[in-house]
């Protein structure tokens, strides 16, 4: 191991430095796709356990943080393979582009602006479609178990948050465009 101020890095002083560096865009990515931050916590120190134990493979002078991200979608896959309901988060395709639209520079900057964008857009939504989709992601809930609450079918509920999903992903793209133009 190199001592302190040598000038040479050791490898786990190579890993603590990526590693820190790495953290707070790899904990956005993971929010992006499972929304629930409590979830996206456990998600993240899982991916943590495997990107140090499977460090030795890690390529020095590649991206770590693009390495990082495969290792935290593959958590985030076998994740949604176990505790699948039958539905998704927030529509694929919207998923998808937040997972790929990370950067190694920017991340931050492009997750904040994102994350800003939803809340705007919840807050545009009118109220009961607001209601319906908090209760779609609080802890534990299920579209069955809404329908039944609100006295509705399955079906309808589906149909009703799938509706809500896609008017906050144009509502989303929307914002973004705008700002984009401004800048």
């Amino acid at each position: 191991m190199a001592e302190y101020g040598s000038g040479i890095e050791s490898r786990e002083q190579e890993f603590l430095r990526l590693f820190a560096r790495a953290q707070r865009p790899l904990h956005a990515y993971i929010v992006a796709w499972v929304y629930d931050s409590n979830v996206a916590a456990d998600l993240l120190q899982e991916t943590n356990i495997i990107l140090w134990q499977k460090f030795e493979l890690y390529e020095s002078g590649t991206s770590f943080l693009a390495w990082a991200r495969e290792i935290a979608r593959r958590v985030i896959l076998q994740h949604r393979r176990l505790t699948a309901t039958g539905a998704t988060m927030l529509p694929p395709e919207l998923l998808e582009g937040f997972a790929t639209s990370f950067s190694d520079a920017g991340e931050m900057e492009a997750t904040d602006r994102r994350g800003e964008a939803l809340s705007q857009c919840l807050e545009k939504l009118p109220g009961k479609d607001r209601e319906l989709i908090r209760a779609r992601y609080a802890p534990g809930a299920s579209v069955s178990a809404i329908a039944k609450q609100l006295d509705r079918t399955v079906n309808s509920v589906s149909q009703s948050l799938r509706r809500i999903r896609r008017a906050l992903a144009e509502c989303i793209r929307r914002n973004l465009r705008v700002e984009e133009e401004a800048r």
